[in-house]
């Protein structure tokens, strides 16, 4: 086996390390996990005896050597020192002011996850009365399961729940191969560019109509519906949606307008158990946005009262 360390650098040297200097969030399988360890690429051989195309991604896990990941050739290793260093250079160029919610590391995928605090940036659902900011998610994988980038998406702020909704995110991946020379200014300008040229207020506006409509009270008949459809939460395993149920029946922060539970309070109870789970993984990630998806669906099929022009919903100030 050849020993072909490849550690990628910034060629720029722009960047300041935002995060470095700063208590970590750390929310992962084990909080032990560092996740700017060193990395490496290395070549494989063949049973044969000669190089084989595909390379292992390497890390020092508590000690020992682990495989991360097995990568074509030309796949880019890019450590998450680096992805959490663009992501501080485009916090800092978009001009907006952000906060650190989390970091999630399990060994292979990273995210890190940043709340913008601009009171102009955030958005009342209506009649529900809550309020929803932005956030942008910083993403790299060691195993080629996630491509690097930004994820911007929203987040309930009076308990801090992330809201992962595929129907209302945005973003922008960084190519991930050597034939494409890393420019990471034009990187980091692309990135800056779908984040405030996508609109973040109206896309909020849009974001808060949708949960608006999910304020119609909701009964056991309602809850079953819910469970059974694959359009709402039918996909999410059973025991998940009866917890989510539960604490939603017996939490003392539910019923939260009025009450009568409704699918607002279904929501909430689902991304609070998905977001603040101790020891979170992959799995709650993406059920956070099967649950957030699915009730929004749910919203939109049964709503029937007025329909707010997300265009005329006036945006929350502090």
């Amino acid at each position: 086996m050849q020993n072909a360390l490849q550690v990628v650098t910034n060629p720029n040297n722009i960047i300041d390390v935002e995060t470095v200097d700063k208590p970590m969030l750390v929310n992962s399988f084990d909080i032990s996990l560092d996740p700017f360890t060193e990395i490496q690429k290395l070549s494989l051989s063949t049973e044969y005896g000669g190089v084989s195309k595909a390379h292992s991604i390497r890390m020092m896990l508590k000690g020992k050597d682990t495989e991360l990941g097995i990568v074509k050739e030309n796949y880019l290793c890019i450590s998450n020192k680096e992805i959490s260093e663009v992501g501080s250079e485009i916090r800092t160029v978009s001009g907006m002011q952000w906060e650190l919610q989390k970091v999630f590391f399990d060994g292979k995928v990273f995210r890190e996850t940043w709340l913008c605090t601009d009171s102009g940036l955030q958005s009342e659902v209506p009649v529900v009365g809550d309020v929803v900011g932005l956030v942008m998610e910083v993403i790299n994988s060691y195993d080629s399961s996630t491509r690097a980038g930004i994820l911007c998406y929203f987040m309930r702020l009076e308990c801090l729940n992330g809201m992962r909704s595929k129907a209302h995110q945005f973003g922008y991946s960084f190519r991930h191969t050597l034939n494409n020379e890393l420019d990471w200014q034009s990187e980091i300008n692309q990135s800056v560019l779908q984040l405030t040229g996508n609109n973040p207020q109206y896309m909020l506006n849009q974001f808060s109509e949708a949960c608006g409509k999910l304020q119609k009270p909701i009964d056991f008949q309602e809850l079953k519906v819910i469970s059974e459809s694959d359009q709402y939460l039918g996909k999410l395993p059973t025991q998940q949606y009866g917890q989510i149920v539960k604490n939603m029946l017996t939490s003392k922060d539910y019923p939260q307008n009025g009450n009568q539970f409704s699918a607002w309070d279904l929501l909430n109870s689902g991304t609070e158990i998905l977001w603040h789970q101790k020891k979170i993984t992959q799995g709650a990630i993406k059920n956070n946005a099967l649950v957030v998806d699915g009730l929004l669906q749910y919203g939109k099929d049964t709503y029937d009262g007025p329909v707010v022009d997300p265009n005329q919903t006036e945006m929350f100030q502090s």
